[in-house]
Parts: C-alpha cells; sequence; structure tokens
C-alpha cells in the first residue's frame, strides 16, 4: 500500500463504503507514517481544528467515534496525547489537554509543580501582583491542575505554591483562604506582618494610614469583622 493512498481509505471508512483498513495496516506501519498521515487528515480536513480546539476536546472517545480507535491501540498504547505529539512534536503539552487523556499516574507531586511553574512563568507570565490577584482553587481547576493539588496537597491552593516558592508568600496574601483561617491570633499575625515587613511603616505612617479603609485594602476585612467587630 503507497502512503498517499492511506487518506482516500480513512475517507471511504467515514463514508461508509469500508468497515476497516486493510489488514496489517499498522502493524506494518513501522515509521508510522500512515498513522501520522490519517492523525493529521483527522484533524486538519475533517475535524479543521486549530490549537485550542485541539486541547479542548482531543480525548480517547473522540478517536474512536472517527474510527481510529485502532491507530490508537496498536500504534500509540491507547495514549491520546503521544498520537498527537508524533504529528506535532511539542508543539502541545501533556497538561494542557483534557485530564481524561492525561494517565493516572501522570501527576506525581514533581510534574504538578513543573506544570505550576510553567503555567505561571511561561503561559501566563504573572507578576507576583498578578498571580496574588488570581491564584486561587478556581484558577487551578481553569489550568487542569485540580487533580495534582487535590491528590498531593489536600486541596489547598496555598500548600501547593508554598512548595513551589517556599517562604515567599503569606497564605492571607492570596484572594482566597480556608474557610476557618482566620483566628483571632492569625488575624494579628497578619496585621504586624503587614505593618512591619509589608509596608514597613514608621510609627508615625501607620497613624497616618490605619483605619478600616487600609485593613480592607490589606486583606484584613474579615478577621476585623470576625473578632473585633469592625472596630479597627
Amino acid at each position: 500500500m503507497q502512503a498517499v493512498q492511506i487518506e482516500e481509505i480513512y475517507q471511504e471508512i467515514l463514508d461508509g463504503k469500508r468497515s476497516i483498513f486493510p489488514r496489517h495496516t499498522w502493524s506494518e506501519d513501522g515509521n508510522r507514517e500512515l498513522a501520522k498521515r490519517v492523525t493529521k487528515y483527522l484533524i486538519e480536513n475533517v475535524l479543521e481544528w486549530e490549537g485550542e480546539e485541539i486541547k479542548q476536546q482531543w480525548c480517547k472517545k473522540l478517536i474512536k467515534k472517527y474510527k481510529l480507535g485502532g491507530v490508537l491501540g496498536i500504534v500509540y498504547q491507547a495514549s491520546p496525547y503521544t498520537m498527537l505529539n508524533d504529528l506535532y512534536p511539542r508543539r502541545f503539552k501533556e497538561w494542557e489537554f483534557q485530564q481524561s487523556s492525561v494517565p493516572a499516574n501522570f501527576w506525581t507531586k514533581e510534574k504538578g509543580l513543573e506544570v505550576l511553574r510553567w503555567t505561571i512563568e511561561e503561559k501566563e507570565k504573572l507578576t507576583t501582583e498578578q498571580l496574588l490577584q488570581v491564584y486561587s482553587k478556581k484558577w487551578l481547576i481553569k489550568n487542569q491542575l485540580e487533580r495534582p493539588f487535590r491528590v498531593h496537597w489536600g486541596s489547598s491552593p496555598y500548600a501547593m505554591l508554598n512548595d513551589l516558592y517556599p517562604k515567599r508568600f503569606k497564605e492571607w496574601e492570596l484572594k482566597e483562604v480556608p474557610l476557618n483561617f482566620w483566628t483571632k491570633e492569625k488575624g494579628l499575625e497578619a496585621l504586624r506582618w503587614t505593618v512591619e515587613e509589608k509596608e514597613k511603616l514608621t510609627k508615625e505612617q501607620l497613624l497616618q494610614v490605619y483605619g478600616k479603609r487600609w485593613l480592607n485594602e490589606n486583606g484584613l476585612s474579615t478577621p476585623l469583622r470576625k473578632h473585633w467587630n469592625s472596630s479597627p
């Protein structure tokens, strides 16, 4: 069989004119040339997908729906990512796809931190201020990091971030904190840190700025309300 014919055969299968590819098509495809050609044909000609559509929708279910389950199983050991990476080397990261397309043993603790670093520093290119504004459970889920932060960090966004950047951030700097985080002691600790370390205020400067508005701006409205009846 000539490689140039494989697209026509595949289209006939999609059209219902054939039921399967000829025998030994994939077992004899030593350099995976035919496998890559049908994958390319599916993505670029049949689906007409661009990068984001590929990342959002490429999965086993779709591959089987479009009659390439045999290629996936025989040539690529049932890995949708391996199949795609063979066609487009290093164009996509494995963790950018649906979680169902990522192998169950993929998310080690080290891999979770690698992906978090890549997302912050390369994909999003976040400054420290931007990171503190967006970093949360919702942001981790949006960036396909739900499984590692749940499995390795007990669903604690701060614990994961602190492992990546040890002692760089205080938990109260984040957009969200756990429900019972704000004890009276924690409120005083955060206030002391804000005054003495973050803002480095002199006594005179503190007297100039200190008030309810300043406490709100520094994320201290909850402990103020909860433990001091909104009295600065």
